[in-house]
Parts: structure tokens; sequence; C-alpha cells
């Protein structure tokens, strides 16, 4: 994909939608009321001026900036490639050439070479559909009452050959995945390139925003497995929550529970997403490590652990009596 000047993203958003939307405080993003959901007044829709990414945390959507520019001027998609190649150069100061016009990306992961991954898989005469397929039952990672959908893929060539691919869907439609080695493989997880997709720390794995409580723990294992206990919960890919991440928390409404994993890297993302909630005026939040013996959510969940009653039972709020606890608890 060609770039786009940063300048011209910066200004077609200010100039155009200034009236329902604005800078971060960085400048860095364009916050704004998304333009495929009816009033609202919350600003779901973020735009990366920088790269021209976005994304509805409302709907799911995301895209490019010219699928973005393409919907908001209701035109063809090659039409907006057409006028943005123009109007691009004209923000580089280069010439104007004459019949060139970019070259679409490619994606990396070919979807017709997946093999769907079920409950029913196990029936498989392919080994390696066996050894995936016993990786995610092992976690008990399956919905039982449903043996026909796909919920996870096998991927057997390409980048993401021999590795088990974790679908983030919303209404429907896969905008973004993770891919997971079945072996000793280096790195265990696989993201996207951020050249056809949202960086990691852009995105969080799906959950349910008309809910009173979301938990938010690290991978989407650990968030698949509250969510089959019946509990909204997200993943943010990492230890910590990015300012992008946070900035679509602040639009849910109900209770934030952070649940990283059981160590001290958990710890500094409690303190990191303290800082960042205190910058954008959201409200306290409260906090939840894995049962004691349990490295992480799933092998609690793989256990038979009920996650409700543990949270239940276990949940504090992140404040300054929770900081003093934790402190004595270290000495």
């Amino acid at each position: 994909m060609y770039m786009i000047s940063p300048q011209f993203i910066r200004d077609f958003l200010t100039k155009n939608f200034s009236d329902i939307g604005r800078l971060s405080a960085n400048g860095r993003e364009f916050i704004m009321e998304s333009p495929f959901i009816r009033n609202d007044y919350k600003r779901h829709c973020s735009v990366n001026v920088d790269s021209g990414l976005w994304q509805c945390f409302k709907t799911g959507r995301d895209g490019n900036f010219v699928s973005l520019y393409a919907h908001l001027q209701g035109i063809t998609y090659f039409s907006a490639q057409k006028e943005l190649i123009i109007k691009n150069f004209d923000y580089l100061g280069k010439p104007i050439p004459l019949g060139v016009m970019p070259e679409e990306k490619k994606l990396e992961l070919d979807t017709s070479k997946l093999i769907p991954l079920n409950i029913a898989s196990g029936f498989s005469d392919d080994p390696d559909v066996l050894k995936a397929w016993s990786i995610l039952y092992e976690r008990k990672l399956f919905t039982e009452i449903n043996d026909t959908k796909a919920e996870y893929f096998l991927c057997k060539e390409g980048k993401f050959a021999n590795r088990i691919i974790i679908p983030f869907s919303k209404d429907g439609m896969v905008f973004y995945f993770q891919a997971r080695a079945m072996g000793d493989e280096k790195p265990k997880y696989l993201n996207p390139s951020t050249e056809i997709a949202p960086k990691s720390s852009d995105i969080l794995y799906p959950y349910r925003e008309d809910m009173g409580m979301l938990v938010v723990c690290e991978g989407p294992l650990d968030a698949i497995s509250f969510q089959l206990q019946g509990i909204n919960a997200t993943a943010t890919m990492k230890n910590i929550v990015s300012p992008r991440q946070a900035e679509a928390l602040a639009t849910f409404d109900g209770d934030i529970v952070l649940a990283f994993d059981n160590d001290t890297a958990g710890e500094r993302g409690f303190e990191a997403f303290d800082r960042l909630r205190k910058e954008r005026l959201m409200d306290e939040f409260f906090v939840c490590k894995p049962p004691k013996g349990y490295k992480d959510w799933n092998e609690a969940h793989q256990k038979g652990v009920d996650l409700y009653n543990h949270l239940d039972d276990n949940l504090k709020l992140y404040d300054f009596t929770y900081k003093m606890e934790n402190q004595i608890n270290l000495l």
C-alpha cells in the first residue's frame, strides 16, 4: 500500500469532522463518532493519523485509510484510491504519475488452506488435525453444545504453517487473528503483519458491550476460558493495556476488572493502567489474579475451577489499600 501523508490524513479529518471528533492529547489519534452506527456520542471510532489505520470499537470493523475515505465520501474503493493518490502526491510534493495505480497488499494467510477445527475434529484421520484438536480439547476450549461450528483453524502452509489460528470475530466478520504454535516453535504466538492489519496493541479480543462487567486478561485463550464460563472478557495480547486499548475500554459502561497473570509483570500492568485511566478520567477499576497454583486463567479453567466464584470471592478495588497490602505481602 502506498504511504498516505499523515498531514493529509490529519487535515482531512480535522477539516471535515471536527464537529464529531477531535485529535487525542498526543495528536496521533483522531477520535470520532463512528460512521457505522447512529448517535455515537461516545465516539467509538479511532483513526491513527500516522498510518491511517482505523477501527470502530463498537462494531469491530477496521481497515486502512482508503476504505475509511471511501465510506465517508460515499464512493467506491477504487475511486477513493484514484482520488487519494492525486491528493497525496500534492502533499508529498511529487509529480503525479499518469496511469499508475498502487499495488494491493496480499494477505499473508491463505484462508483456502485453513482446516476448520471444532469438537468433531477429534474423529479426523489427519495427524496434524488431531494434534491441534488435542491441544484445544485438553484446554477445554471448545463449545461442546455446537459441534459443527469452526471455532478455530489449522494452517498447514505458508508463514503460519503448523499453527492453530485463533480468529477475532465480531458480528460474523473476522478482523484479526493470532497463530499459536503447536510445538516448541518460537515465538509461541504470531500476529499478522501491521501492513495488512492493526497492531496487536491497537485491538482487543471481541467482547460484549452490554454487560455490567468486563474482565481484561493477557491472552485470547484466557479470555475464551472466561467466556466459556459465561463471563464477559477480553484480552490485550500482553500484560499491559496500551493507550489505544484504554480509549476503547473508556467507552465501556460497566466495571473494568484487570485479570493479568499472577506475577510481577502483571502487577506492573496494573500500575500502568492506573496511570492511563487517570489521564483519561476513567473510573477506578478492579483487579483479580488467577487462583494460586495456576499460571494463568486457562489452566485454572482446564482444571475445572469455577472462575465466576473465584472472581466473586477475590475481586479487589485497585486503590491505596490494595497497593499497601500488596507491598506488605511482598516484604
